[in-house]
C-alpha cells in the first residue's frame, strides 16, 4: 500500500517454558519507483545566506531522499553530488564497480562528509569482489568471469595500480597476471586507421607500473597521432610519454588531444566500446593533463565545459570529473564560508535527510560563492510513461500467451513481458529494471535462465548480457544496436491477496543516462 517509511512493530513471542517476551522491530518500507536526481546551481552573493533544510527536498517521498550541499570550490564540480551518485548506483558490472571505488582512493574525507563512511573497507570489499571475475588470463569479465575487453581490463588494472599507490593491498600474482594480459594484447594487437582507444589505456596502465615499452608510445605517437578516435586516447598515450621523461612527445600528444575536443560533435547515442562519451573524455583529457603536468591544454576551458553539464551523469563521467576536480586542487578548504556561523575549515560538504537539522552556510568573503544542490529521492507524483530515445511497455500473460490485465488470483503465475522501443537507431549497453509489487515474486528464475521455455513457445526474448532475479526486481543488461524493438521476460507467481502499488519498469542507457524511459505507474490487486 501507501505505508511507505521507517515503523516501528510491536511483537509478543512466547516460548516453550510460558516466559514471554515483548520486542520492538524496526520496518523500513519502502517504494521500489525509481530513483530521480536534480541538480541546482546558485550564485551566493557577499553576506547571503542560504538555508540548507527539507525545502531542497521537495517534491520527493521523505523516507527516500537525500540531498548534498556543497559551496565554493566544490560546487563548480559537484563532487559531494557525485560521489553520492556513485554510492548509490543500484547496479554492479565492472566497470561500475570500479567507478565506484576509485574516486574514494583520494576524496575519503569528503565522502565522509557526505554519509558515505568505511572508504578503506569499500574499496578492500571492491577490490575483493573485481578478482572474483579475473579470468586465469588476467583478464576481467563485465558480470562475472571473463577475459573481458582491453579498455576493460585496463580501466581495473589501473584501478588496482592506484589503489596499490594509496596502500591497499593487492594480491600480487592477481596484479602480474592482470599486467601480464596488457602487455599480451598491446603485443598482438592490429594495426588501425582510425581507433586505438584500448591500445593507449593499455599502454598508459603499463606505464604507470614501469612496463610500457618507449619504443611503442614513440611509434603510436610519431605515427597514429590523428588515428586515435577519442581525445582521451590521444591523452592517455601523452601522459605514458610523460611519465617516462618524453615531455615534448606527451606535450604534442595532449596538443592532439586538444584540438580532437574542439571538433567533438554533439552527443550521440552510438555504440563505443571504451564506455565513454564526450564529456567523459574531456573529463579525462583534464585529470591526466594535470597529473602529469602538461600545459598544452587549456585547463579553465575544460574545467567550465566539465562544470557546467546540464544533465545527469554517467558512472565514467562522474568519476572523471571527480578525479580532474582532485587533481585540479579543488577539494580543498574554502575561505570566506561559513556554516551554522562557524567559519569552514575543510571543503564546504553537507548531506541531510527528511528532518535533519537545517544547516546555514553565509558568504564572508568579499566576492559571490558557486553554491551547489543536489537531491535524490522517488517523486511524491509518480512519472507519466515516456522517455528520451526510448519507450518502455509492461504487459502481463498467461503460461498459454493470452494478454491479460485482469487481477492475479493467490497462487497463480503470468508471465511478465517487457518490450523496449527505440526511437532511432542506436546503439547502447541497457539496463532494464522492473521493480516487482509487494504482492508478487518472482517464480523459477532457472526456467528462463537454461533456456527452458518450450512451454512457452510463443516467446522470443531478446539474450541478455546479465539476468539477476532479485527479492524486489528484476534487472536485465542487454547490449542493443538498431532501432528494432525487443522483449524480455520472465515468470511471476501471486503471493499475498491485495492491493498494491505497482512501481514503473526503467530502461536506460548506462553510459548516456538521459536515454532513458519509464513505463506507467499503477495499481496491482490479488485476490484470494
Amino acid at each position: 500500500g501507501d505505508t511507505v517509511g521507517d515503523h516501528a512493530i510491536a511483537v509478543t513471542l512466547t516460548t516453550p517454558g510460558g516466559a514471554v517476551l515483548k520486542k520492538t522491530l524496526a520496518l523500513g518500507i519502502r517504494r521500489n519507483d525509481p530513483v530521480t536526481s536534480t541538480t541546482r546551481r546558485f550564485s551566493l552573493g557577499v553576506g547571503e545566506v542560504f538555508t540548507f533544510d527539507d525545502a531542497v527536498l521537495a517534491g520527493l517521498r521523505p523516507a527516500s531522499a537525500t540531498a548534498t550541499l556543497s559551496a565554493g570550490p566544490l560546487a563548480r564540480f559537484d563532487m559531494p553530488g557525485l560521489l553520492t551518485r556513485l554510492d548509490r548506483y543500484p547496479y554492479g558490472c565492472t566497470e561500475q564497480l570500479t567507478s565506484g571505488a576509485m574516486p574514494l582512493l583520494y576524496l575519503s574525507q569528503l565522502a565522509g562528509s557526505v554519509g558515505i563512511e568505511d572508504t578503506r573497507k569499500r574499496v578492500d570489499a571492491t577490490i575483493a569482489r573485481l578478482l572474483t571475475r579475473q579470468a586465469e588470463n588476467g583478464g576481467f569479465g563485465l558480470w562475472r568471469v571473463g577475459s573481458g575487453d582491453t579498455w576493460l581490463n585496463a580501466y581495473v588494472t589501473d584501478f588496482l595500480t592506484r589503489a596499490q599507490a594509496q596502500g591497499y593491498v593487492v594480491p600480487e600474482r592477481a596484479m602480474t597476471a592482470a599486467l601480464d594480459n596488457l602487455l599480451n594484447r598491446v603485443s598482438y594487437a592490429p594495426d588501425f586507421d582510425i581507433g586505438g582507444e584500448d591500445i593507449a589505456y593499455a599502454l598508459l596502465v603499463l606505464a604507470r607500473n614501469g612496463k610500457a615499452s618507449m619504443g611503442d608510445l614513440r611509434y603510436y605517437a610519431d605515427t597514429k597521432a590523428d588515428a586515435f578516435a577519442t581525445p582521451l586516447a590521444a591523452a592517455q598515450i601523452g601522459a605514458a610519454l610523460a611519465l617516462y621523461g618524453d615531455q615534448l612527445r606527451a606535450d604534442r600528444m595532449f596538443g592532439v588531444a586538444s584540438e580532437k575536443l574542439s571538433r567533438t560533435a554533439p552527443e550521440a547515442a552510438v555504440w563505443r566500446s571504451d564506455y565513454g562519451t564526450s564529456l567523459r573524455d574531456a573529463a579525462g583529457v583534464l585529470k591526466l593533463a594535470a597529473e602529469v603536468g602538461s600545459t598544452a591544454v587549456d585547463r579553465a576551458a575544460l574545467g567550465n565545459r566539465i562544470g557546467t553539464a546540464p544533465r545527469r551523469l554517467s558512472t565514467q563521467e562522474a568519476v572523471q570529473v571527480l578525479l580532474a576536480a582532485h587533481a585540479l586542487g579543488t577539494d580543498g578548504a574554502a575561505p570566506g564560508l561559513t556554516v551554522n556561523d562557524t567559519p569552514a575549515s575543510g571543503p564546504v560538504a553537507e548531506q541531510r535527510r527528511a528532518g535533519d537539522l537545517p544547516d546555514l552556510v553565509r558568504n564572508v568573503s568579499g566576492q559571490p560563492m558557486d553554491l551547489t544542490v543536489t537531491a535524490f529521492g522517488v517523486p511524491e507524483t509518480a512519472p507519466e510513461a515516456g522517455g528520451y530515445g526510448y519507450a518502455i511497455q509492461r504487459t502481463y500473460y498467461t503460461l498459454d500467451g493470452a494478454a491479460t490485465s485482469a487481477p492475479f488470483a493467490a497462487g497463480e503465475r503470468r508471465v511478465a513481458v517487457l518490450t523496449i522501443i527505440p526511437f532511432e537507431e542506436v546503439g547502447a549497453r541497457l539496463m532494464i529494471d522492473d521493480a516487482l509489487p509487494a504482492g508478487l515474486e518472482i517464480d523459477n528464475p532457472n526456467l528462463l535462465r537454461s533456456g527452458d521455455v518450450r512451454a512457452l513457445d510463443w516467446l522470443k526474448p531478446k539474450q541478455a548480457e546479465m539476468a539477476e532475479f532479485r527479492a524486489d526486481r528484476f534487472l536485465a543488461a542487454v547490449d542493443h544496436r538498431g532501432s528494432e524493438a525487443f522483449t524480455l521476460a520472465y515468470i511471476v507467481r501471486a503471493i499475498s491477496p491485495g492491493v498494491y502499488h505497482h512501481p514503473a519498469a526503467l530502461v536506460e542507457d548506462m553510459y548516456r543516462p538521459e536515454y532513458r524511459a519509464v513505463s506507467s505507474t499503477g495499481r496491482l490487486t490479488v485476490t484470494e
